[in-house]
């Protein structure tokens, strides 16, 4: 086998091994099951929730999707969570949980809301050995019907991560991919420098390829932050990446990525840009 079929190789394992390691081995990623009348523009919207938990989990939901991380004893489960809609992407009022099943105390600690990308966090936490079965039903309104409420059902992060991938394959070529971290952070004030009406800055940033550029930033405009990593068959790296949203028009107004700390490399022939 020649040298450079031993480096792509490598590579690749490499890259396998940090995203198996990020996502970690107690973590599970589902997406919830429609319950019959699914309805993601209807005003109010429901889960039934159902899980095995052994010891201690973190349970997120966003959209329709649900993340289970296990932080002690064995790995949990899905025993058939559904949904009538997902949960709003933009706006949520009036969101409650109720336990129906197991035998513990099920909390809900962190609140949908714009400064977490509308992700609600619940944890449970069973000591008493074995694992059980545990449900508890999600209720939520949306603030579709209000003139100047954001969109409620515009993934704005998913939006901005589209845009940024394809940015970064029309730079890159063939063979080239990006994967997201799961959440990304908000930001309710952009920065901005006295060079031009509109550009965007990040904190010790200087311009040129990789930067946002925004056109403008005028009501309803947020930042989007987030983390992921990019490859090649020649190059692994890091990266951060920034989007301006109009969250009122359900519109990404701009996007742009930047590498972070060093790179993994088989040759120096091509370069990630």
């Amino acid at each position: 086998m020649s040298k450079r079929n031993l480096n792509r190789i490598f590579l690749v394992a490499a890259a396998v091994f940090m995203s198996s390691a990020a996502f970690g081995q107690g973590d599970m990623q589902l997406h919830a099951r429609q319950m019959p009348g699914w309805d993601p523009r209807a005003r109010e919207g429901r889960c039934d929730v159902r899980l095995w938990v052994d010891n201690r989990a973190e349970v997120r939901m966003r959209g329709d999707t649900i993340f289970v991380r296990t932080l002690e004893g064995s790995k949990g489960r899905d025993d058939g969570s559904s949904c009538s809609q997902p949960l709003p992407y933009n706006s949520v009022n009036n969101f409650q949980i109720r336990q129906t099943a197991g035998r513990s105390r099920v909390n809900l600690a962190q609140e949908p809301s714009r400064m977490n990308n509308y992700t609600a966090m619940i944890a449970i936490e069973d000591r008493q050995g074995g694992g059980d079965e545990y449900a508890f039903e999600v209720t939520w309104n949306s603030q579709g019907d209000v003139v100047n409420a954001p969109a409620p059902f515009f993934d704005d992060v998913r939006a901005c991560q589209d845009m940024v991938r394809q940015r970064f394959l029309t730079q890159n070529g063939r063979g080239s991919y990006i994967d997201f971290d799961n959440f990304a952070d908000r930001q309710g004030q952009n920065q901005y420098d006295d060079r031009g009406p509109g550009q965007v800055l990040g904190q010790g940033q200087s311009r040129g390829r990789g930067q946002a550029q925004g056109r403008g930033r005028g009501p309803n405009q947020e930042t989007i932050q987030g983390h992921g990593s990019a490859r090649s068959w020649n190059e692994s790296r890091d990266i951060t990446y920034s989007c301006v949203v109009n969250t009122q028009q359900g519109q990404v107004v701009s996007g742009d990525y930047q590498f972070a700390g060093g790179s993994l490399r088989t040759n120096e022939r091509t370069r990630l840009r």
